[in-house]
């Protein structure tokens, strides 16, 4: 495995964990008027962020609120 740097400096190493923190994210993404704007169910936290990022894109002046579910959203 190669060594992660960040600005020049190399990082410690770290072993990769052996099971996911959580097996699924179910989650709905709403304005600040309480409307739908994305939903998904995912095991990636890239993901959540991804779907966040896109959703600001389309609605710029959205207050984004995230609700996490036990279920699929």
């Amino acid at each position: 495995m190669a060594q992660d740097i960040w600005n020049g400096q190399s990082l410690p190493d770290r072993r990769r964990v052996s099971k996911p923190l959580a097996e699924q994210i179910h989650y709905r993404l709403y304005d600040q008027a309480g409307n739908l704007l994305s939903f998904n169910s995912t095991n990636s936290l890239a993901s959540l962020a991804a779907d966040i990022e896109i959703t600001a894109r389309e609605h710029p002046t959205a207050k984004i609120t995230i609700a996490q579910f036990d279920g699929p959203a």
